[in-house]
């Protein structure tokens, strides 16, 4: 079904109900979308954080065990001790990282699907509801107008133009058959008295005045 309004300019346009049930749904994802992006930005952020992190504490665990002596010589207590620490720090940035990349998931598990379907919405629907910012919805009776918009009087005139010479047509074709039999002397009563009225009918289509349409009234054919 068809929903009409008009704008500023008295410009007409016209939505079905599946375009404006698509504009509706485009102002949801979008709320919702702003409602969940802060929360996605923060995982993904965290996710980047705990990486980063997890990277310097590997980076730093490689260093301490590149200066542990090899098997045979001195150990030195301080750096053994260096290389554990490291060793749980890396484990702890691990499981932060694990942590964070399962809240992650979570959290983009709601956001994409909407971020998808935002992403696949034609333009034309952003254009549909910035008209409908600016524009007024019709009434039935001005949709109704605008559907059947009255008939100009040059149209009407027009129209009974038309008639007027379509049934001066109809009645010459009429006449003529009946005029030769009068003309011969071989026409009936019956063809004398229906070629008068015939006559009688073109003289008064002639006098109609089509300039009074559509308040004609027509003659009454024989």
């Amino acid at each position: 079904m068809m929903k009409y309004y008009k704008d500023t300019n008295s410009d007409v346009y016209a939505y079905d109900d599946e375009q404006l049930a698509q504009v509706t749904r485009l102002t949801e994802v979008e709320s919702l979308l702003q409602e969940k992006e802060p929360n996605f930005i923060e995982a993904s952020q965290g996710v980047e954080q705990a990486v980063l992190g997890l990277n310097n504490a590997k980076a730093q665990l490689d260093i301490a065990i590149g200066n542990t002596p090899i098997e045979g010589e001195e150990t030195d207590i301080d750096n053994h001790e260096e290389v554990q620490r490291l060793t749980l720090v890396v484990e702890a940035k691990t499981a932060k990282l694990n942590e964070a990349t399962i809240a992650f998931n979570q959290i983009e598990a709601e956001y994409q699907p909407l971020k998808d379907e935002f992403d696949a919405i034609l333009p034309v629907f952003f254009e549909i509801r910035e008209n409908l910012k600016v524009m007024k919805k019709m009434s039935t009776k001005e949709v109704d107008a605008y559907l059947n918009p009255p008939v100009s009087r040059d149209q009407l005139i027009a129209e009974a133009e038309q008639q007027k010479q379509s049934l001066l047509a109809e009645a010459n074709n009429a006449i003529a058959p009946l005029q030769d039999a009068v003309e011969l002397g071989m026409a009936t009563e019956d063809e004398a008295a229906a070629l008068q009225e015939w006559k009688k009918y073109r003289v008064l289509l002639n006098r109609v005045d089509i300039s009074m349409a559509p308040d004609i009234d027509w003659p009454e054919k024989p």
